[in-house]
This record gives structure tokens, sequence and C-alpha cells, in this order.
């Protein structure tokens, strides 16, 4: 029988099997990695920057939101050819063609035409615009279903606070606040 317990790496809970193959020496973002696909973690797994590598960013099929840039991580993501996609641009110009009135119905279709264009793995940046309130998208859905079109890594705009993924603060309109273990995702702090 299979758990989906949560890998926290201040007190890690693992299923037998990881415990087994972390103990034998294998690296833990190798055992996730290997693993994911296996349902043996359960939703948002949060990793630190040094336990990533340029296997992982290759070999992961769901997005890694890197809530830092660090330049060691540019060169990993650089080194893997992904190519930066600077979406707010790009969504805005399509977006202006669109009536107003029916705008906010346009924006995740737009996305996916943007991103369908681009050959290659993606580093998503400046997408500031997809917090927009009268869209009313749910951002971190949006990058999972894009990861399913292209691999895709995600520089976060926001801050992550006790596993949570913030965009802005409460008193602004465009403030969402995401729980990570909610997400399919891999978050690098």
């Amino acid at each position: 029988m299979m758990y989906g317990w949560r890998i926290n790496l201040s007190k890690a809970i693992l299923t037998p099997l990881i415990y087994e193959r972390i103990t034998k020496g294998q690296p833990l973002l190798n055992v996730i990695v290997d693993t994911m696909k296996g349902s043996e973690l359960s939703l948002g797994t949060l990793i630190r920057i040094s336990e990533i590598n340029i296997e992982t960013i290759r070999k992961v099929t769901i997005p890694i939101i890197f809530c830092s840039l660090a330049p060691r991580l540019k060169k990993l993501i650089n080194d893997c050819n992904y190519q930066e996609l600077s979406l707010n641009k790009e969504l805005a110009k399509a977006l202006v063609e669109k009536d107003v009135i029916i705008r906010s119905r346009f924006v995740a279709d737009e996305v996916m035409k943007i991103v369908s264009l681009i050959q290659g793995p993606i580093l998503l940046t400046d997408y500031e615009m997809l917090f927009d309130p009268r869209y009313n998208i749910d951002v971190l859905k949006l990058f999972y279903e894009l990861s399913r079109r292209a691999k895709m890594v995600i520089k976060w705009c926001g801050a992550l606070d006790d596993n949570r993924l913030v965009y802005a603060t409460p008193a602004y309109s465009d403030f969402h606040s995401y729980n990570i273990h909610d997400y399919d995702i891999i978050c690098v702090i």
C-alpha cells in the first residue's frame, strides 16, 4: 500500500521505500525525481537550491518553481537550453486585440498559444499580469497545464511563506496565496 506522505525537509516523513533508498546513500533529490511518478510523494515538494542539479532539471516533467534565481541556478537552466519567456509583453500584445468586455475569457488560451510557439524547454518570467483579479486564474494550475505541453521552470515573482507561494500582500486586489501542497509542483528554496 502506498502512502502519499509529504516530505518536509525539516521533519522528513517518508514512505518505507524512500527511507530505504535514502539510507542506502541515494541523494534525496534523486529519490524524489525517480519516485515522482510513482505517487510516493504528495503534491508540492520543497527542495533546497543545493539539492538541485542538471539531471533533475532535465528529468522532471512537472513545473519547477524557483523562489530565487541564484547564479548557480541560472547556469544550470542555461546549460539545459531553456529559453526565457517574458510573458507579460507577449500576452499584452495578444489581449489588446480582444474586446475589453470579453478579454478575461481568452487569457489562459492566449498563454497556451504563446507557450506552444516556443520550441524546447521554457524559463517563465515576467508573468505578473496573470494575477489580475479580472482574469480569475489559478496561476499554479495554469503552470501545471503549461508544463504538460513544454518542460518548464518558473521564476516565482512573489515570496514563499510557510509552504505558501504568495504574490503581493492582502492589501492589494491582485493578492494570491497558494498552498504548495495543493499542486503538483516542485518549489526550490
